[in-house]
């Protein structure tokens, strides 16, 4: 992999982050979607969700990681919610890659640098959703430790609720370990 940079996520990248997590579903949910979102929709639809994070009040404890390239570009992001659940603790709300980039390890090192964030002194387990029909996600949360903890659906987004994974790491010690 290139020389890639990771650095806090910062107000002013909001719409670099939108563009970012538009590309990532564009690719990983074709044919999970309906086309018309993810061609014609799905940048608004972003824009709208990382501008409020970002940009208006803060309402919880959240905070993201970006990687960016040699050149400055933004090539994957998490966000995470400390303490979101009380029995399944923080929440990796997202964690993308830049299609172009994936397969290197970049994605390893943002869910590291979320743990290392986190610190040793967070003792609940972490966690995020993955789609069921998101198979290359799934075996790399598998690679990277996931325990698949229980079968759900996920809220509405581009019009469809599709069956999805809830992934756990109960020990930061398996994420900073991978």
């Amino acid at each position: 992999m290139s020389l890639v940079a990771l650095r806090a996520m910062r107000t002013e990248d909001a719409d670099a982050v939108a563009a970012l997590h538009a590309t990532s579903w564009r690719s990983a949910y074709r044919g999970m979607l309906p086309d018309d979102f993810l061609d014609n929709h799905v940048v608004a639809d972003r824009q709208a969700v990382w501008r409020e994070r970002l940009l208006g009040p803060a309402t919880a404890p959240a905070f993201g990681v970006v990687a960016e390239d040699a050149a400055g570009r933004m090539i994957g992001f998490a966000y995470v919610q400390p303490h979101h659940d009380p029995v399944w603790g923080t929440l990796v709300d997202n964690l993308h890659v830049h299609p172009d980039h994936k397969g290197g390890g970049l994605g390893r090192r943002l869910l590291q640098a979320v743990a290392t964030r986190l610190g040793p002194e967070h003792t609940q387990p972490v966690f995020l959703w993955v789609l069921d029909a998101n198979e290359p996600a799934k075996r790399f949360y598998a690679r990277m430790g996931a325990e698949f903890a229980e079968r759900g659906v996920a809220p509405p987004f581009g019009g469809v609720s599709l069956p999805e994974w809830r992934c756990v790491w109960r020990d930061l010690s398996t994420l900073t370990d991978a």
